[in-house]
């Protein structure tokens, strides 16, 4: 694994990229998508691995880790991952990834992009360099006063009296703010509406989101940020699938299984979205594996052909062979090579 992660690794992401036009080849193209960057600590028990580190770890502080850096997009296609070790900031690496992402998306004719990152990557230089590709972006700001300071007065939500909405200019980016605030008492009748010190903000409940999208409301522009959340549940899938494991001491080679894992997400996604049907094409890879993966049955052979034979009182028999049978007819993506930088 040591000596041939380094010749590995750019095959293995072609491979990737060739399963995504795979799919793209029957559900379609899009000419518009969100792409999600983000990254998820692994933790590790000893140190004897390489890139175990000491870093960022909310669930252990103090215990080495790993903190590798994913890429989806909104409809569920991994994109790829970089492996990082444990002292890794969250945009370690990012801009210049982004920059290869978009660019491979743009060669495949996707040009509406919009790229969605949490508060970890929330700097000025990576807004320029967003602004610079040309792409829409959602950038999360932490919540502190100088992001505060940048921001106009609130203004009460008309649909929602709980929600209010502020806008400010931030990095050269549109701000926007939505908090929730909760009456501490409600008023009596014929009192006049609560003042401002009347009301408490509960924790978590500001959210300050950069953005460059144009003439959106600023509660828009928040749920549109939070439909993005959906890329947690792709990367604990991965986990279903055996990302994050390492078996050397040794970085490439633990990029090269951590690639592996990711791959095997992307081969379950092109399954699951292109011959299954109903609540099939949206079930989890652990779901799948202990419903259809694993229902009894019988490999034979007969002139020169391989058959699986199910039960016939299997209930879910017939999903799982009109899935077979769409696997065959599925068409092949087009060939082209991606550049690698």
């Amino acid at each position: 694994m040591r000596r041939s992660a380094t010749v590995l690794l750019p095959v293995l992401d072609e491979v990737l990229w060739y399963l995504v036009r795979a799919r793209w080849a029957v559900v379609g193209r899009p000419t518009a998508l969100t792409l999600l960057l983000d990254s998820t600590v692994v933790l590790r028990y000893g140190w004897q691995q390489a890139g175990a580190e000491r870093g960022y770890n909310p669930t252990k502080p103090g215990r080495p880790s790993h903190h590798p850096l994913l890429a989806f997009t909104d409809q569920g296609d991994c994109l790829g991952v970089r492996w990082r070790g444990g002292a890794a900031h969250t945009a370690a690496g990012a801009a210049e990834w982004v920059g290869t992402l978009v660019g491979r998306l743009r060669q495949l004719g996707v040009r509406d992009i919009t790229v969605r990152l949490d508060k970890g990557f929330c700097s000025q230089a990576l807004v320029a360099h967003l602004q610079a590709l040309d792409v829409h972006f959602l950038l999360k700001a932490p919540d502190q006063a100088w992001v505060r300071h940048a921001l106009g007065p609130y203004r009460q939500s008309e649909k929602d009296p709980t929600l209010w909405t502020a806008t400010g200019t931030l990095h050269g980016a549109r701000l926007c703010s939505v908090q929730q605030r909760f009456p501490l008492r409600a008023p009596a009748d014929g009192e006049p509406a609560l003042a401002l010190d009347d009301y408490v903000v509960p924790d978590h409940g500001t959210a300050h989101v950069l953005t460059n999208l144009p003439g959106l409301h600023a509660l828009t522009v928040w749920r549109q940020y939070n439909a993005g959340a959906v890329v947690e549940q792709r990367i604990k899938e991965c986990y279903q699938l055996g990302f994050g494991q390492t078996a050397i001491d040794d970085r490439d080679g633990n990029a090269l299984l951590a690639t592996l894992g990711v791959l095997a997400y992307q081969v379950v996604h092109v399954l699951r979205t292109t011959t299954l049907t109903g609540r099939w094409r949206r079930a989890q890879p652990a779901t799948l594996r202990a419903w259809l993966f694993r229902l009894p049955a019988r490999c034979t052979t007969h002139a020169r052909k391989a058959y699986v034979r199910l039960l016939r009182t299997e209930p879910l028999r017939r999903p799982l062979l009109q899935a077979l049978r769409r696997l065959t007819t599925l068409p092949p993506p087009r060939t082209e090579r991606l550049a690698l930088a």
